[in-house]
């Protein structure tokens, strides 16, 4: 049989009064429940008021239409009973603070809240939900190495958790300290970017190409800044990287040379504006509509739904079709041939009258029918109209006039020939190279 001290009558019962007391001073005194309720009433207070604060909060954004380049993944009402509930807590630790009454509860309740508020908010600007549950990791752990007083500690042990490079020290405490100083400021960067962006959209006078242009220089700029001040800041000297500027020289000029071509020759599209956004193209076998310019490479969206991604250099080194550069009306020339004998002034009235009224084609300039020539069994004729829109497709607006004249044709007698041949077979005497054809 077991002896176990712990597990004998008396010592059982010295340590269930002891905790039964320790209960009775620390949880069912007076000060603990008032504590417990004003931490429930801020729930509470949280819960029924943020619906109804979220609502005013929306209509007020949509009244004023406000610059908003912060992207939060969580809901108005959310974060309005974190807020709330947050508010009410402190509120709640102050009144107690200031009559001298027990607050050390209301204290980490609010703390812990504020810890969560700030982990809430930081995680829901962030796009990715790996990144953002990783961020949120780290910084509770932080929070609860910082409450528990090991903090200082964890950050000793990190900083004797090293190795040498040379005249490198190189310790996780340093790691981690550049992971999150550079984390930090590319998230700044990225916070910028959104802002500078909407904010070009919302400058007058600024064309779609000027627009991606200053976007993508202050990015570059940016970006350029942020890896200066996070190299100062994890303490790296600046001049020592100068060590391998030759090596970097040596790389751009063999392994990245498409990429710095690419990149100068997307900064000589934004800035000639030959290509915006916008525009719509053809190159090679491509054409579609431009959905965006960027660093490498263009996206050109066809009628097909397929995003095609053509290289800068390649617009500027290829021929390139741009239908909407200077002015946005195209010509489009629609071939019928009809069969001979037929009424060629009927067939031009017809002809026009099939394109009037469509909604895509422009009455100035006036669609015209020519007669292009007579074919081996057909008047070819061809409707020449304008239109200005050629993002919305042609085959389209084709099929349409194809369809209408079919029907004007089938009502006026109007026939659409197709080739005829005749075969004649020559049989009996006269002078052949070959047999005659015997009769069957």
């Amino acid at each position: 049989m077991l002896n176990v001290p712990w597990l004998q009558a008396d010592k059982l019962n010295q340590t269930l009064n002891k905790a039964l007391q320790w209960a009775e001073i620390n949880i069912a005194s007076w000060s603990t429940i008032g504590q417990a309720a004003c931490i429930f009433v801020a729930v509470v207070a949280g819960i029924s008021l943020s619906p109804r604060a979220a609502k005013w909060f929306d209509t007020q954004m949509q009244k004023r239409k406000p610059l908003r380049f912060i992207r939060l993944h969580a809901s108005t009402r959310e974060i309005f009973f974190q807020l709330i509930t947050l508010a009410v807590l402190w509120v709640s630790t102050l009144v107690a603070e200031g009559g001298h009454l027990p607050d050390g509860i209301l204290q980490t309740a609010a703390t812990l809240a504020t810890v969560w508020v700030i982990i809430r908010l930081t995680s829901s600007t962030i796009e990715s939900d790996f990144l953002a549950r990783l961020v949120a990791v780290s910084l509770w752990i932080l929070a609860a190495l910082s409450i528990f007083g090991w903090l200082t500690p964890a950050i000793n042990l990190a900083d004797r958790a090293a190795f040498t490079v040379g005249t490198i020290r190189l310790s996780v405490l340093f790691v981690i300290k550049s992971i999150m100083a550079f984390a930090v400021l590319f998230w700044l960067v990225r916070l910028g970017v959104s802002f500078l962006e909407h904010l070009f959209v919302r400058v007058g006078g600024l064309t779609p190409s000027q627009r991606v242009l200053f976007t993508k220089l202050s990015t570059t700029t940016l970006y350029g800044v942020a890896a200066v001040i996070g190299l100062n800041i994890v303490g790296l000297n600046l001049t020592s990287l100068a060590v391998f500027s030759g090596a970097l020289g040596l790389g751009i000029g063999f392994g990245l040379q498409k990429v710095v071509s690419n990149l100068i020759s997307g900064i000589i599209l934004l800035m000639d504006k030959s290509i915006k956004p916008g525009d719509v193209i053809a190159v090679g076998d491509t054409y579609g509509w431009v959905n965006s310019l960027g660093a490498r490479c263009i996206s050109v969206l066809t009628r097909d739904g397929k995003e095609h991604l053509l290289p800068n250099e390649n617009l500027i080194t290829q021929t390139v079709e741009n239908w909407s550069y200077s002015d946005r009306k195209v010509r489009l020339h629609i071939p019928i041939g009809v069969a001979y004998g037929s009424d060629v002034n009927l067939v031009r009235e017809l002809l026009l009258k099939a394109v009037e009224g469509h909604p895509r084609i422009l009455k100035d300039p006036a669609p015209k029918a020519l007669i292009m020539g007579f074919g081996d069994s057909s008047i070819n004729f061809e409707i020449r109209c304008w239109i200005f829109d050629p993002q919305e497709g042609e085959a389209n607006l084709r099929s349409d006039i194809y369809y209408r004249l079919w029907d004007l044709f089938k009502e006026n007698g109007i026939e659409i020939p197709f080739p005829q041949r005749d075969i004649h077979i020559k049989s009996g005497g006269g002078n052949t190279d070959g047999p005659a054809l015997a009769p069957t």
